[in-house]
């Protein structure tokens, strides 16, 4: 791995709640997190939009679910809190 690549980790919260989805929308969450860490037009951060009142905390859309974010520009590392449905996820974070 070079310098400039990102690359993400999961908080035990949120393979929990990755792990209670169905696997086609594991995997369509998964693919959305590599997809951003290796979008070489963009950095990870563009992808996310700020959670209120929960900073550092963004919010990354896939589909109708959410994975709640945090970026640590130093170590390039895309922090993933928080996997679950739009409906509720909010309610649960932070």
């Amino acid at each position: 791995m070079s310098d400039d690549e990102w690359t993400w980790e999961l908080s035990e919260r949120a393979a929990d709640g990755l792990g209670a989805l169905d696997a086609e929308t594991q995997q369509r969450i998964l693919d959305k997190l590599d997809d951003v860490v290796s979008d070489e037009f963009r950095e990870p951060p563009d992808f996310a939009k700020p959670l209120t009142g929960a900073k550092p905390w963004q919010s990354l859309r896939v589909g109708d679910y959410r994975a709640i974010v945090r970026f640590k520009r130093e170590n390039r590392v895309m922090q993933v809190g928080a996997v679950g449905h739009r409906s509720s996820i909010y309610d649960e974070f932070p």
